[in-house]
């Protein structure tokens, strides 16, 4: 189906389309190519008009804004994975694609954010998140390199509510065209620095009870690894400028994946997170390892050679790779170990890639989250110590947030360098993992590094080059 076409014969094409497929109710997708779009700009312009909204943004790959849901799960027991895995089985089976597309790009998806565990014994309050959520957006801006489209989904009963379907696609493409000449007043002044550095010093002694609790579980051989995190929060007097804050966090860490989950004005998760969990572009299979910090002003050349960050590392390497086995996945390559550079924070890094036939994305989430990069090792006694330690549940902290499309194609990424921005207030979260041969002073330095790097870019301080 052309694209260029005049909103006519866009409507004839997509009737035709819904008489050869379905011919009378169900559930449709329509698709559409647009200009090609500067996303920040489009998000600004639409991200107060929907309750829920969605941004994924990255240099390689597919970005994408979702706005407002057409279907959609929450969860708040156990078995989030299998659960998701249903969900997107049932919706991608009634699904029709009334506009077929030979480009996998534009294909449909659904998109995903897990809380870090099914936690279900602290006691709930309103700041608590759901174990799964799990949305097919209605209106879903999709770019990849120079080319955009434009979605839409939504459950039709004939063609008179087809035809709105149609209208609405249109009328949101003329809304993206118009948006380029609109400018965007904010009023929200920047909140102060002070006070962030401030409430981070006042937590120093409790955050090295907590730390030094950590490292005599690993001297002690209880565990091997564990990763303990620190959480601060503010509160606010204006709103937060979420769309300057993401194009700060593009310019100061452009190697990130830039995220946003908007369930509503007054709870907003956002970040840059530089973790990718799995990329899974059939048949390619690639796992992250990414453990191991550093300031980017230290000394990489002996970051690299850190017997403790190495340590850290290695231990995330040999868990992917057992978890590929569990998965029957036999051949695989692994990357030599690099320092890779994300704003002020530099990490250790491996790839590993596979190749890989009918693997499910629930499956891979299920075997691999969380990996000892953000829990430790042995995996459950570590995740039973952190729920133990730290003074807060971590909700959506560490957690998988990505997107699955309609082929079984995924991405996802762990929501790690972000805040939450909670009814006035905005929490901060930031870890350390904790091998033997960790130093107090070292490990709480660096949860400070990683806190003060993203407070930066929040705050509008000016970074020094």
């Amino acid at each position: 189906m052309k694209n260029d076409l005049n909103f006519t014969d866009f409507l004839k094409d997509v009737f035709s389309s819904f008489d050869k497929k379905l011919g009378n109710s169900g559930l449709v997708s329509i698709c559409i190519a647009i200009p090609c779009i500067d996303l920040f700009h489009i998000y600004e312009f639409f991200i107060n008009k929907y309750s829920f909204s969605s941004f994924w943004e990255e240099a390689d790959g597919i970005s994408y804004i979702a706005l407002d849901k057409c279907k959609y799960v929450t969860l708040e027991g156990p078995k989030k994975f299998e659960v998701a895995k249903e969900f997107n089985s049932e919706n991608f089976k009634n699904l029709i694609n009334l506009t077929e597309k030979s480009n996998i790009d534009p294909i449909s998806k659904i998109i995903y954010f897990f809380s870090f565990s099914e936690n279900l014994k602290k006691k709930h309050s309103f700041s608590d998140v759901p174990t799964l959520e799990a949305v097919l957006p209605k209106i879903l801006i999709i770019k990849k390199d120079n080319n955009c489209w434009l979605r839409i989904n939504g459950h039709v009963e004939g063609e008179s509510s087809l035809r709105n379907l149609v209208e609405d696609l249109w009328l949101i493409k003329n809304q993206i065209l118009d948006s380029h000449n609109k400018k965007i007043k904010t009023s929200c002044d920047p909140p102060l620095m002070n006070e962030f550095l401030t409430s981070l010093e006042t937590s120093n002694e409790n955050l090295k009870q907590l730390i030094n609790k950590g490292i005599n579980l690993v001297e002690e051989g209880i565990l091997e690894k564990i990763v303990l995190a620190k959480r601060i929060k503010l509160k606010l007097s204006s709103e937060l400028d979420i769309i300057r804050i993401l194009k700060r966090l593009k310019t100061n860490h452009p190697n990130t994946c830039r995220y946003v989950w908007k369930r509503n004005n007054k709870d907003i998760i956002f970040g840059a997170s530089p973790e990718q969990l799995f990329y899974l572009i059939k048949p390619n299979l690639i796992l992250y390892a990414l453990a191991g910090t550093a300031s980017s002003t230290s000394n990489l050349d002996s970051f690299l050679k850190s017997s403790k960050d190495l340590k850290e590392h290695n231990y995330v390497i040999e868990y992917l790779i057992k978890c590929l086995e569990v998965l029957n996945i036999k051949n695989y390559k692994k990357s030599d170990v690099k320092v890779n550079q994300f704003g002020d924070i530099s990490h250790l890094q491996t790839l590993i890639h596979s190749k890989v036939e009918n693997m499910c994305p629930f499956e891979l989430l299920k075997t691999l989250h969380p990996s000892p990069a953000v829990c430790g090792s042995p995996k459950k006694e570590a995740l039973d110590w952190i729920i133990k330690l730290e003074s807060f549940s971590r909700g959506n902290y560490a957690s998988p947030i990505g997107w699955v499309d309609s082929s079984g194609n995924s991405q996802f990424l762990l929501a790690i360098r972000g805040a939450r921005y909670l009814d006035n207030s905005i929490e901060f979260t930031a870890g350390a993992g904790l091998v033997k041969g960790s130093s107090l002073e070292k490990e709480i330095d660096e949860i400070k590094l990683k806190l003060r790097s993203l407070a930066k870019q929040i705050f509008f301080v000016e970074t020094t080059k």
